[in-house]
């Protein structure tokens, strides 16, 4: 990294005055009066870090002496946004990124790690299993659609199944052959082709080793890891509801669907 470079990375991050002064701006244009009172300093401290930044051209100001943020500003501002977004997210579920296996998970996700900040990891009490599959049932019955990736098989499925027939909700399930051989069995073969006939259900073989256990609907996002022993850990998900959890499982989902083919009936 050239000095220049350094120069300017120092300039973004070893600051929380200057960091928060380019965060602010993101939203647009402002006053040095509005960001001394959004940022709670005075201002001589606030004039200071304006002209750093400015020297450095990462802001500059518009003909009515409002500061707004340069094109290389913006860039470097959303990269500094987006590690900000990761750290939380990594700090947050520190144990459970730490004590679980993340190989099924892409490095272009593993990149938007920070769309989970705002998830929550939700430890499974084995004696309340009953309560906890209620839960699920939940979230999937009142879904628009459901898309599901499986390593192992649950018990769950035949209340996903059930779900999906009374309430007619598009299903896409991604198995390795013995999942899917487990499934017919219980719930019959029949009945798989009949939902699928009816273009409710979809269902997509993968050779691949599954590493991950992921259940995405329109408002919700569950996942579920092998811990790094190798075992699959039936006592922690990761649960998110709001927009940006479940699109990043929406990507993990269609990772996935990239490389799985689906079952012809």
């Amino acid at each position: 990294m050239n000095t220049d470079n350094k120069n300017v990375l120092n300039l973004a991050i070893c600051s929380n005055l200057r960091k928060n002064i380019l965060i602010s701006l993101i939203d647009g244009k402002k006053s040095t009066g509005n960001l001394r009172d959004n940022l709670k300093t005075s201002s001589s401290t606030i004039i200071h870090a304006l002209r750093e930044l400015e020297r450095n051209h990462l802001i500059f100001q518009d003909r009515f002496r409002n500061y707004m943020l340069t094109n290389t500003g913006r860039i470097i501002t959303l990269k500094l946004i987006d590690f900000n977004n990761a750290a939380e997210a990594l700090k947050k579920h520190e144990k459970f990124w730490l004590g679980h296996d993340l190989s099924g998970i892409p490095e272009h996700l593993m990149e938007k790690i920070g769309w989970l900040k705002d998830s929550n990891v939700v430890q499974i009490d084995p004696l309340d299993i009953i309560k906890m599959r209620d839960v699920y049932t939940g979230y999937i019955k009142t879904a628009k659609w459901i898309k599901r990736v499986s390593p192992v098989y649950s018990p769950d499925y035949t209340v996903i199944f059930k779900v999906l027939v009374e309430n007619s909700i598009d299903t896409c399930l991604i198995l390795n052959m013995d999942i899917f051989n487990k499934l017919k069995n219980i719930i019959g073969l029949e009945d798989i082709k009949n939902a699928i006939s009816n273009h409710r259900l979809e269902v997509l073989i993968t050779d691949e080793k599954l590493k991950v256990a992921l259940t995405v609907t329109d408002t919700h996002i569950s996942l579920g890891l092998f811990t790094t022993s190798g075992v699959y850990d039936t006592t922690y998900d990761l649960i998110g509801t709001d927009d940006m959890s479940v699109r990043w499982g929406y990507e993990l989902f269609e990772y996935y669907r990239g490389k799985a083919k689906r079952y012809e009936i």
